[in-house]
């Protein structure tokens, strides 16, 4: 029978956990950096002392947010951190490949919190889309505020409202597409970090296969790009805005694959870290580099730049 934790053991990954989750709530414009990592804590525990534990702080954390904040905020983390922690922490402990743990916890918290903020915010009668446009306008209202009490040029901010006028229903639809991104990069920051701490600690057990550099992108996922491609330049409609979701989603795991391409070749090149954090910054301010690793990414698929594919057998 396992060993359970000391009182001690066992708060100190709630009180982290929620202190993290308190941020992103108290403070947004900081804690969106910081909640993020909320999972951490519950991950490296659920891997550590096992699932029961693990469910013990989610539940631990669940009710400190309700009376501290309130029954939205609370359900909000179920959705957004605690399933991620829970479900990541299952697939890491069953051993499934990096992109599977990834793609597996990013399905479940996406469309969990795609269904719960419409739950919780949605009115009666409203259309998917008029909700998300709803909220995109609420959150561009609050910038505009504060672009105005820091004393920004009245006829830039004006020009921004008419922007976000013309925007706000293209954004709307794509949505689904933000939410979904927003819960992989979560997952995957989440995913590196127990990784790089669990094989510091007790070595690789958990984590088979390849590194991220030599990470291959299903190749059949092409398939997806190119067709949510056709929809959105040739569909209307709810096709078009299916097609806009799915194509944003593909080139972020193009990018990606891109990226590891990257990170193979500096590593392959030994280039000293300053210089990737130099290269990685431009990569991440110029839109231009953004879509060239992109590109990069769909068309390893052919090229096999980093040639980590084997060739079928020639009979």
């Amino acid at each position: 029978m396992a060993e359970l934790p000391s009182p001690k053991n066992l708060l100190l990954p709630v009180v982290l956990a929620f202190a993290l989750v308190f941020a992103l709530m108290v403070f947004p414009p900081v804690g969106a950096l910081i909640g993020v990592l909320s999972p951490f804590p519950l991950v490296f525990l659920y891997l550590q002392r096992g699932r029961q534990v693990g469910m013990i702080l989610v539940a631990l954390v669940f009710v400190m947010l309700l009376m501290m904040v309130g029954v939205n905020q609370a359900m909000l983390f179920l959705a957004e951190y605690a399933l991620m922690a829970l479900v990541l922490g299952e697939m890491i402990r069953i051993q499934l490949p990096a992109d599977r743990c990834i793609l597996v916890s990013t399905l479940a918290t996406g469309l969990a919190s795609i269904v719960m903020l419409l739950v919780l915010f949605g009115p009666e009668g409203t259309s998917i889309e008029e909700f998300f446009e709803g909220q995109i306008r609420a959150h561009f209202s609050q910038s505009m505020v504060a672009f105005e009490s820091m004393g920004e040029n009245k006829a830039e901010v004006t020009d921004m409202k008419a922007f976000v006028e013309q925007m706000a229903g293209i954004f709307a639809a794509s949505y689904p597409a933000f939410l979904l991104i927003g819960s992989l990069i979560s997952t995957t920051i989440n995913y590196g970090l127990i990784r790089i701490t669990w094989i510091r600690l007790y070595g690789p057990g958990l984590f088979p296969g390849p590194v991220f550099s030599e990470w291959l992108c299903p190749e059949t996922l092409i398939w997806g790009f190119i067709i949510s491609g056709a929809a959105l330049f040739f569909g209307q409609g709810i096709v078009s805005d299916a097609g806009l979701n799915i194509f944003l989603v593909m080139l972020v795991v193009y990018f990606t694959q891109g990226m590891s391409i990257v990170v193979y070749f500096l590593k392959a090149r030994k280039v000293q870290v300053f210089f990737w954090f130099i290269l990685f910054i431009l990569i991440f301010v110029q839109p231009l580099l953004i879509g060239l690793v992109a590109g990069l990414g769909v068309f390893d698929i052919w090229a096999d730049f980093r040639k980590l594919r084997t060739a079928p057998d020639m009979k």
